[in-house]
C-alpha cells in the first residue's frame, strides 16, 4: 500500500475513534445528569492528536445532531467542542501533560459552556433582543445546579485522570509510529 494512502487512512481511523469514543462515552454516562468525560476526552484528544482531535470532536457534534435531531444546543455543541480540543491542542505545545493548568483551563472552559449554552438559548429561541439581559440572567440562574455538576465533575476527573489518559495515549501513538517505520525498514 502506498505511504499517502497509510496515512490517510490512519489519519481517518484516528479521528473515527476518537469521535466513536466520546460518543459511547457520552453514552454510557447518560444516566447521571450532567456527570461527563466528554471534556476530558475531548481535552485529552486535543492534547494528543492536535488537529485530528478537533476534527474529532467536529465528528461528535455531527453524530449527537444526527442521533438527537436539531436544536439549540447545535450552535453550542459546534463551538464549544472544538474550542476545547484546540485550546488543549494549543496547550500540548507549551506544556507537558499535568494537572493543574489543564484544570484550570477545563474549568474556565466548562464556564464558558455555560455562558455559551444561555447566550444561544435565549438568543434564537426567542428570535428577539428584548429584555435579552434580563432573560439571559433568568435562564443562566435556571441551569446553575447544572452547571456546577460539570465545574465539580471536571474539578475532580482533571487532575486524577488527565495525565495519565494523555500518556497512555501518546504511549498508543508512539508505539503505532515505531510499528510503522519497523514495517517500512523491512
Amino acid at each position: 500500500m502506498k505511504a499517502g494512502i497509510k496515512k490517510s487512512t490512519l489519519l481517518l481511523v484516528q479521528i473515527s475513534v476518537a469521535a466513536a469514543t466520546l460518543s459511547a462515552a457520552k453514552f454510557a454516562l447518560m444516566a447521571l445528569p450532567n456527570i461527563e468525560v466528554v471534556t476530558l476526552l475531548t481535552a485529552a484528544y486535543g492534547f494528543t492528536l492536535r488537529g485530528k482531535g478537533v476534527a474529532a470532536s467536529g465528528v461528535f457534534c455531527a453524530i449527537e445532531t444526527l442521533i438527537w435531531g436539531a436544536g439549540s444546543w447545535v450552535v453550542t455543541y459546534f463551538i464549544h467542542w472544538p474550542v476545547v480540543a484546540f485550546t488543549f491542542s494549543v496547550l500540548s505545545r507549551f506544556i507537558k501533560p499535568a494537572r493543574v493548568i489543564p484544570t484550570i483551563a477545563a474549568f474556565l472552559l466548562t464556564l464558558s459552556f455555560s455562558v455559551l449554552s444561555a447566550l444561544v438559548d435565549v438568543g434564537l429561541t426567542t428570535g428577539y433582543f428584548y429584555n435579552f439581559g434580563e432573560r439571559f440572567v433568568v435562564y443562566f440562574l435556571r441551569g446553575t445546579w447544572f452547571y456546577v455538576a460539570q465545574l465539580v465533575c471536571n474539578l475532580v476527573l482533571f487532575p486524577v485522570l488527565f495525565k495519565p489518559l494523555v500518556n497512555l495515549l501518546s504511549g498508543i501513538l508512539t508505539k503505532r509510529s515505531s510499528l510503522l517505520s519497523e514495517k517500512n525498514r523491512r
